[in-house]
């Protein structure tokens, strides 16, 4: 693969064992090493030694070599993805990330409120700030914008006009 190739199709591997492990993993959304994780739990039925995972990780990484459970177990993930069958979300697929679900999305309610409680709050606040700097200053007839004094102003009834 040429480096514009990379650029415009970055997840496109030559290798289609590769590809396809990519490919599961994304579909899981979780990293390339957690897939490998869970399919050397499904095929040996137990966890990594922290050996194996230096020893896998070198393997699979760096020497790019796709072990046969890894390809098997991405083969399993994409075929129940086609068959609508996979539930992504699913804590099994998940239990070496469990801070996927110790924080709660807001509703959607909940989060507009949220937002517009913040907005409104800055509002007022940056009003209060703007009077209180006008009672300061003494110099401006309005909080708001434009600071117009009593000198551009000039004189109601027509007696005192401004130079301008």
């Amino acid at each position: 693969m040429n480096v514009l190739e990379v650029l415009l199709h970055p997840d496109r591997d030559e290798d289609v064992d590769r590809a396809g492990v990519v490919h599961a993993a994304n579909l899981l959304e979780v990293g390339e090493f957690q897939l490998l994780q869970l399919a050397f739990d499904e095929w040996y039925g137990r966890e990594m030694y922290d050996s194996e995972k230096e020893l896998f990780f070198h393997h699979v990484f760096l020497e790019k070599s796709t072990p046969s459970f890894l390809r098997q177990y991405a083969r399993k993930i994409v075929l129940k993805h086609n068959r609508g069958e996979l539930r992504s979300r699913a804590r099994g697929y998940h239990r070496y990330d469990p801070e996927v679900f110790a924080c709660s999305v807001p509703s959607g309610a909940f989060h507009f409120l949220g937002v517009a409680t913040l907005l409104i709050g800055m509002l007022f606040g940056s009003l209060v700030v703007a009077n209180h700097t006008v009672e300061r200053v003494g110099s401006c007839t309005d909080p708001l914008p434009p600071c117009l004094t009593e000198q551009d102003l000039g004189d109601f009834h027509g007696k005192k006009m401004s130079p301008r």
